[in-house]
């Protein structure tokens, strides 16, 4: 239909004006000319960010290498604008270049590292142009008396270039320009901990780019690091992202255990309002909830990279996020909300390669603190209510009171063994849970701390494990690593072994260890004779050390059988007591079981498969567009 003032054909759908000039930009390659008004106006306009995505999206690499003018005009524009400082030209411009940088650097290119830089600023200007736009970002981002909501549009801004531009010599000029006591102090002075995640993300892409390969200034930053009001803020942050990360979770299915209360029984009876209940929450079949457990956790848990930076180079950082309480007493304190989410982490690690590496990197984090005498002893020290993820059988026994977290990180653990058993075995997240495992339990016996715990549920999950690894033994053949891990497994039971009377609570419970062992004799001579572990007259082997405290107490129990045809199993666990005198344990040397200290060196490849995944998740992140 016509209009009645133009007699001109009316758009079947209406396209703000600012679109019309982002078509300009992207899709008329012969426009060599564009005028300084047309800067004016697109700077002034505000931006339609989801329209300036979905112009870039579709136009393909070799249009935009064709009219790598404008893209060259629009980045020298838009530093203009930001030295300038003029409101809303300087946000209208950070919001702009988030959205190119986020889709142009996203596109495969023929030669991505020299097309790229010929695409946003040209291989001759390159250098001038981004020293220039790193200092204004880093210009905006140190200004403290300035707008809050500029400074973090600035963050995601070079976010969007760093993560984009990973592979490229573009992030050097991000590297090379000290941006860490900027960014720390702008993570101190936000009002809401939840702000200060993407600065601290940014921190980490910086501090992991080529950090194999060469020097990285930020490494020495996060080692020097003593600003512990800075600290507590990070930690407050990383709790309030963990509850969030944990939440998504809960909202694909929750739970929550039902308390018989007033509210409870009005919303059972449709009258919840009068109580103020919370709505009822939707439920999904198994199918919705499998593929939407595959994509968690959200691209925000990248953020958790800059908490393992921070725990290996810092030690008080390790000691204030472990030891620090929520101020909001409704909150839970930062380390409970952490472990509280990877818990939920854990139980659906086997879903996605992306949640396995995040499972594998907070499993790095949980060891690094437990390797250190000082925080375990902190871990076994502080008790909280930490929430653990019962989404699927089996079930943990639920606490009665609140407990250590050196305990809820022993479940959690526990927990990622039961819930990932499958014929291609994640053998990397394995081994590594059976490392901070082997570390905690090591600790326990040193120290003689006699952990209040469940410990017949661990050892059921362990065990439970060696009968997995029986039973799959021809699909674990072709799983890289496995030899490895079940040496590591059968290492930790006789760690266990070995030392149960310094780490468990009492005779019952290590009474019921040596049961369990004893029950698991057959089952240890096939992982030996299956996984080849040693020679049955290898003494040193630690799976003759089981086999032969098996093969001991069968032959003391038969021995009573012989006077008497019938056992109950309190009479065994009474023959299994009085056996000790005559049992000779094999102990086993501690650098056997523990290893060396932790060497990042010697999980290059591990270390970089996670990092892949938090470089396309911080893309993620800056690609959706924030209305403003």
């Amino acid at each position: 239909m016509d209009s009645p003032l133009t007699q001109q054909a009316r758009p079947e759908i209406f396209e703000p004006k600012v679109v019309g000039l982002y078509k300009r930009l992207f899709t008329n390659v012969h426009d060599d000319e564009i005028p300084q008004g047309f800067w004016a106006e697109l700077f002034l306009l505000r931006p339609d960010l989801p329209r300036l995505q979905q112009v870039l999206e579709n136009a393909d690499s070799g249009l935009l290498i064709q009219s790598q003018h404008h893209s060259h005009q629009l980045l020298i524009q838009s530093i203009a604008a930001l030295k300038l400082g003029r409101p809303p030209a300087d946000e209208h411009a950070l919001d702009t270049l988030t959205v190119f940088f986020a889709v142009v650097l996203a596109k495969r290119y023929s030669n991505p590292s020299s097309d790229i830089i010929e695409v946003v600023a040209g291989l001759e200007n390159v250098d001038a142009v981004f020293s220039e736009l790193v200092a204004s970002l880093d210009s905006i981002i140190r200004k403290d008396d300035g707008d809050v909501s500029l400074r973090l549009k600035a963050v995601r801004t070079a976010i969007a270039v760093v993560s984009g531009g990973y592979q490229t010599a573009l992030v050097s000029y991000f590297v090379n320009r000290d941006f860490f006591p900027a960014i720390m102090r702008l993570v101190q002075q936000l009002d809401d901990p939840l702000q200060a995640t993407e600065p601290i993300l940014l921190v980490g892409l910086l501090a992991n780019h080529g950090k194999f390969e060469a020097h990285n200034p930020y490494q020495v930053r996060f080692a020097d690091f003593v600003n512990e009001k800075a600290m507590i803020r990070v930690a407050e942050s990383v709790g309030q992202l963990s509850s969030m990360l944990r939440a998504q979770y809960i909202a694909v299915q929750d739970d929550t255990p039902l308390a018989w209360s007033v509210a409870g029984t009005l919303s059972y009876v449709g009258l919840g309002a009068l109580a103020g209940a919370k709505p009822t929450q939707p439920v999904f079949t198994e199918e919705q909830q499998r593929d939407m457990f595959t994509k968690l956790p959200g691209p925000e848990a990248s953020t958790l990279v800059t908490v393992y930076d921070f725990a290996l180079a810092n030690k008080l950082f390790c000691r204030r996020f472990v030891a620090w309480e929520a101020t909001d007493k409704e909150e839970p304190p930062p380390f409970s909300a952490f472990i509280s989410f990877t818990s939920y982490l854990y139980q659906h690690a086997f879903r996605a390669a992306r949640a396995s590496s995040y499972a594998y990197l907070t499993l790095l984090i949980l060891f690094i603190l437990v390797e250190d005498a000082a925080i375990a002893k902190l871990l076994c020290e502080t008790t909280t209510p930490v929430r653990l993820c019962r989404q699927r059988p089996p079930f943990l026994p639920l606490p009665r009171n609140d407990r250590s977290y050196a305990a809820a990180i022993i479940d959690l653990l526990a927990d990622g063994i039961n819930h990932n058993l499958r014929k291609r075995l994640d053998t990397a997240f394995y081994a590594q849970t059976l490392t901070v495992l082997s570390r905690l339990l090591t600790y326990l016996a040193r120290s003689r701390t006699k952990l209040q715990y469940h410990w017949s549920e661990l050892w059921r999950s362990l065990l439970s494990f060696v009968r997995f690894l029986n039973q799959y033994a021809e699909d674990m053949h072709t799983v890289p690593g496995t030899t490895q891990l079940v040496q590591s497994l059968v290492e930790l039971l006789a760690l266990a072994l070995a030392g149960g009377e310094a780490l468990l609570p009492d005779e019952t419970a290590y009474d019921d260890l040596f049961y369990k062992l004893v029950e698991s004799g057959d089952a240890f001579v096939k992982l030996r004779n299956t996984y080849q572990l040693g020679k049955p007259d290898e003494k040193k082997a630690a799976i003759n050390t089981l086999i032969g405290v098996s093969q001991h107490y069968q032959e003391v129990i038969e021995s009573h059988r012989a006077k008497k045809e019938h056992l109950s199993p309190r009479e065994i666990q009474k023959i299994i007591r009085q056996g000790y005198d005559t049992l000779n344990v094999e102990a086993q040397r501690e650098d056997q079981v523990q290893g060396r200290g932790f060497r990042e060196a010697d999980i290059k490849s591990e270390v970089k498969r996670f990092l892949k995944v938090i470089v396309a998740d911080a893309v993620v992140l800056v690609s959706a567009p924030r209305v403003t």
